[in-house]
């Protein structure tokens, strides 16, 4: 019976592999206009001409501390890995952020509001002087209804808030980091170009605004992709294919994907393989108006991406990532001395019983 079953998630895999190539599936009405593969889209990546070129990467970690229906607790940090000819320098700005995010619920004050809840978030940083590279909290006053942040058409769960809430550090320490970044520098950031939130496409402005001033180049770049072409066959595997198909050799670059005139994804999307032996290609995003530039960004980027342990994949993201992530078992010292606090402010009994309300599965995990 188990060998039965097991043939015919087999056969239904193979045909999961088996899809023809189709074309590229954005849709239209969301400012994506598809263009059809090309194996004239694909461009060799040189050897880097200049060695001496700056890469700024960034990334972010959080994760919750205490949550229940009505406020979440975030613990959240912010990294940025610089290099030069693969050396680690220095800037002159933090090059780690922490920083505690505190999203609570209240309803909205007002006739004619109904039963309208919104969300506000509170930055407390661990360093006060730390103050100046956070969001402006008043841009993060959000209903819970915002259709920019749901996922499908249920109200915001709280702990998701804190996730929109890092993001927008991320963009606004961008803007610092690249006026902090020396002339012909690149800013890598982990993830798209995208700034889909409410309020968030200022701070995404910010940050190109200090690109262009500081003659900085703006990238993201994603480790997975969602996309797909038009027969279900996911983008990097239709890109992989067309590669092998023409005898295309990494490192290279594919680009004239997508025209986007969404403002709130300035981007220009390519895929790329940067190492002959990586098994990934990588989603890659250059500010529009900075295309001219690319083949240069290309070539610092491969440049980046040849340790041992990771193949094709930039060295300043893995260090990033390493950094700005938050481990669950460094979090319980932190966890209690929040709740030790807590339970001196004489409130702790209805505080305990907010957390009751959502805290079930907890207990039951604890129990298996």
């Amino acid at each position: 019976m188990i060998t039965d079953a097991a043939k015919r998630v087999a056969h239904i895999a193979d045909q999961v592999v088996d899809l023809p190539l189709g074309r590229p599936s954005f849709r239209p009405e969301d400012h994506y206009k598809a263009r059809d593969f090309d194996a004239k889209n694909f461009r060799r990546i040189p050897s880097p001409h200049d060695r001496d070129t700056i890469i700024a990467f960034l990334d972010g970690g959080n994760m919750a501390l205490i949550q229940a229906p009505s406020f979440a607790v975030h613990f959240e940090r912010i990294y940025v890995s610089c290099f030069q000819d693969n050396k680690r320098i220095r800037l002159g700005i933090p090059n780690r952020l922490e920083f505690f995010v505190i999203t609570t619920a209240a309803g909205v004050d007002g006739e004619g509001n109904g039963n309208q809840i919104e969300y506000k978030n509170t930055f407390i940083p661990l360093h006060k002087e730390h103050a100046q590279y956070l969001p402006n909290e008043e841009d993060l006053v959000f209903d819970s209804y915002d259709k920019t942040i749901r996922e499908g058409l249920e109200q915001i769960r709280i702990p998701r808030v804190g996730d929109v809430a890092r993001s927008f550090a991320e963009w606004n320490y961008a803007s610092f980091v690249c006026r902090a970044l020396p002339d012909g520098s690149i800013f890598i950031r982990d993830g798209t170009l995208h700034a889909p939130y409410t309020n968030q496409i200022g701070y995404a402005e910010a940050a190109y605004d200090a690109a262009h001033r500081q003659n900085v180049l703006f990238c993201g770049i994603s480790k997975t992709s969602h996309l797909y072409t038009t027969s279900g066959l996911p983008l990097t595997v239709a890109i992989n294919r067309l590669a092998r198909e023409n005898g295309v050799h990494a490192p290279w670059y594919y680009e004239n994907i997508v025209d986007i005139t969404d403002t709130a994804h300035r981007a220009d999307l390519n895929f790329a393989c940067f190492h002959p032996q990586s098994r990934y290609t990588l989603r890659v995003e250059v500010l529009q108006g900075q295309e001219d530039q690319k083949e240069r960004i290309m070539s610092a980027i491969a440049a980046n991406s040849r340790d041992i342990t990771f193949p094709g994949y930039p060295y300043g993201l893995i260090d990033a990532d390493k950094n700005a992530r938050i481990r669950r078992e460094g979090l319980d010292s932190l966890r209690m001395l929040l709740f030790s606090e807590i339970s001196r402010t004489g409130d702790f009994q209805d505080f305990t019983d907010l957390l009751a309300a959502s805290d079930a599965h907890d207990w039951l995990d604890r129990m298996v």
